[in-house]
């Protein structure tokens, strides 16, 4: 759920681009976001302080920049639809236009990207085996909860990103940011 939307806003076009971001880390991850903690007051406090999934392999830097934009605590900096459109549509004509050429010399910076992705996943002996099963062999929190239920959310933070969010990094939150949130109570 959108930052925003925690602290009692309307449902908009931009907090769907946050959830579609959340569906990107989840599809990617094969986890759901933040089945390891309890889903309560303090996890919304932390999302608003800027705490976001992390992607336990590496995810290709253009697919990152894409999920980081999504989930940016300002709903006005997210891309709107048609944006993530056409660049997934560039993604996918790319990728087709060289399959279709087998011109396999030109890759795409996305292609590069992915191989070196899985390169560095197979050196950390996560597999693509791995990450699909890894649904099935995950343990979630006994109060992370996946239905809607009411909570007290008065009083949260501004949203805000954390503090190097835009920073050059391999993962939607740096693992400093990741660990200072969620040592926060």
């Amino acid at each position: 759920m959108a930052p925003e939307i925690l602290r009692g806003q309307s449902y908009t076009k931009a907090a769907d681009i946050y959830s579609f971001g959340m569906i990107m880390y989840e599809v990617i991850s094969g986890l759901p976001p933040y089945h390891n903690m309890s889903h309560d007051n303090n996890l919304a406090i932390k999302i608003c302080q800027g705490f976001r999934p992390r992607f336990n392999n590496k995810v290709p830097q253009l697919i990152v920049q894409l999920i980081k934009r999504c989930l940016d605590a300002n709903p006005l900096n997210r891309p709107n639809a048609e944006k993530i459109k056409r660049l997934l549509s560039q993604w996918f004509r790319e990728s087709s236009e060289l399959k279709n050429h087998n011109v396999y010399t030109e890759l795409t910076e996305l292609q590069k990207q992915i191989i070196e992705s899985e390169k560095s996943n197979n050196n950390l002996s996560i597999s693509n085996e791995f990450s699909v099963n890894l649904g099935a062999s995950y343990e979630t929190h006994s109060e992370a909860i996946y239905i809607s239920r009411l909570l007290n959310l008065s009083n949260l933070p501004v949203p805000k990103n954390s503090y190097d969010y835009y920073e050059e990094n391999d993962n939607i939150i740096s693992m400093e940011s990741s660990v200072s949130l969620s040592l926060q109570k």
